[in-house]
């Protein structure tokens, strides 16, 4: 049997992403790519991403990954922003449009009236055609606990369990 290439693709503001994606990445066997906004950098950032937040801006974006490189599947992850996805994950729109999607959030907010299953629905949106396509939601109560490592795992090795049963090419 062939194995899969996977790439995690993921923006990390203050580095919960980053952790989860390096686990889902290890669990894999994946390749890992950093995806950075140069604007947020700057002195005006948090301006930037409240604007890029509630105007639905996407910014233009650097993804530490090869341009060029197939990946059969890409798990792409980002923080949840006001109960949307991070606009900076939103565009990776069209980068990868033959490969198998995977999307996961982290959260920090509990509020029930502004829940991160918005943000999944925006990336499926966005990055998967609108395709219902495995997704995971890790919230800061767990992140804070040794917790977010096996519910990363956990989700990891369903993708892994999954692509193995899976006899179909890439979509």
């Amino acid at each position: 049997m062939t194995s899969m290439r996977t790439v995690v693709v993921y923006y990390s503001n203050t580095g919960n992403t980053r952790r989860i994606a390096e686990q889902i990445a290890a669990q894999l066997g994946a390749e890992l790519a950093e995806v950075t906004c140069q604007r947020y950098l700057r002195w005006y950032g948090p301006l930037a991403m409240a604007w890029d937040i509630f105007t639905r801006h996407i910014p233009v974006v650097d993804v530490v990954a090869p341009t060029d490189a197939e990946y059969d599947l890409v798990v792409i992850g980002g923080p949840v922003w006001a109960a949307h996805a991070a606009p900076p994950v939103l565009s990776l729109a069209g980068r990868w449009p033959t490969a198998r999607k995977a999307l996961f959030v982290t959260c920090s907010g509990s509020n029930p009236n502004s829940p991160p299953d918005t943000a999944i629905i925006d990336m499926q949106r966005a990055l998967a055609g609108g395709e219902d396509v495995p997704s995971a939601i890790f919230r800061q109560v767990d992140m804070a606990s040794p917790r977010a490592d096996t519910l990363a795992r956990g989700f990891a090795a369903g993708l892994a369990s999954a692509l193995a049963n899976s006899r179909a090419g890439p979509k």
